[in-house]
């Protein structure tokens, strides 16, 4: 699809500058424009102040798209000083771009600041749209799950939440919400064991979201190879207080992973599965198959 003029702009009153902590980032709610999802995000990470337009368009394992644009990320301050830079990016997934060193820290408190708050702005003119039909024929190992999280207020400080197991490719996965020094950090979980000291890994493309029941969403993508049970994901994904007064509804929140395997190894030599059909185990509030709950157990 051709585009002519396509522009639009977006701007946030950017609050408690004062409390960044390095390696935290801010997102403004999700704006649509032109059927197409937006953020800014303002990054604190080694003494640099990161600022970054964010498409949120998200991936469709049928279909291929791009989203070519040139941009104006600008920095506005009360006191009439401004700051702007430009750039060009074609998006083809969800992903931000921008500087990670827009300007330092110690100069956007100095000289931008007022009233321990900052204007933040993106002026966009989207160039060009191409959405047609994915020609890639591999067959991927995907897979979504997502949980409802209620009665988030009632999680401690320095606590943690799990879902449930979810069993996935013969590989038990969940997911990990933290609470600790005031953000919320959510992670996803291979709890797959060894045994016999075999070696085996696993990587993996992933997309951790946070939902709220009134349409906004938060999302952050990453990539790691698990090889034991551990978790990967973000520890600083959001502010705690900005998760409850941004996506929390009636006190619940939803929590989503997208995964997609890219290699595995040391599977190789696995026994066929052997069905057990008709056998049922119920753990907590699930049923799971002979199958899954073996693999749970001992992971084979």
């Amino acid at each position: 699809m051709s585009n002519s003029c396509k522009e639009f702009s977006i701007s946030e009153n950017v609050k408690n500058i004062s409390r960044f902590v390095d390696g935290e980032s801010y997102y403004n709610n999700l704006e649509d424009r032109f059927n197409i999802p937006w953020r800014m995000t303002l990054e604190r990470k080694n003494y640099q102040c990161g600022f970054y337009l964010r498409c949120e368009k998200e991936e469709c394992e049928a279909r291929k798209w791009s989203i070519e644009t040139e941009y104006t990320l600008k920095l506005v301050s009360q006191n009439g000083k401004s700051l702007m830079k430009n750039s060009k990016y074609t998006f083809e997934k969800p992903k931000s771009y921008g500087w990670i060193n827009f300007l330092s820290w110690k100069e956007l408190e100095s000289d931008y600041v007022v009233d321990d708050s900052i204007v933040v702005e993106a002026h966009v003119k989207i160039i060009n749209i191409l959405d047609s039909p994915c020609t890639e024929t591999r067959a991927q190992k995907t897979f979504l799950f997502n949980h409802t999280v209620r009665n988030i207020s009632r999680i401690k400080k320095r606590s943690n939440y799990y879902t449930n197991v979810e069993t996935h490719f013969k590989i038990p996965w969940k997911i990990q919400i933290q609470r600790i020094n005031g953000f919320f950090g959510v992670f996803l979980r291979c709890e797959k064991q060894r045994f016999d000291s075999k070696s085996w890994a696993i990587e993996v493309e992933y997309v951790l979201t946070l939902k709220s029941s009134n349409g906004q969403r938060l999302s952050l993508t990453g990539t790691t190879t698990f090889n034991e049970p551990t978790g990967y994901g973000y520890e600083k994904f959001i502010r705690w207080d900005d998760m409850e007064r941004k996506y929390a509804i009636n006190d619940s929140i939803v929590i989503e992973a997208r995964v997609k395997i890219m290699k595995m190894t040391g599977f190789e030599d696995l026994p066929p599965n052997v069905k057990l059909s008709g056998i049922v185990i119920p753990v907590g509030d699930r049923e799971y198959s002979m199958e899954e709950w073996m693999e749970l157990a001992f992971g084979c």
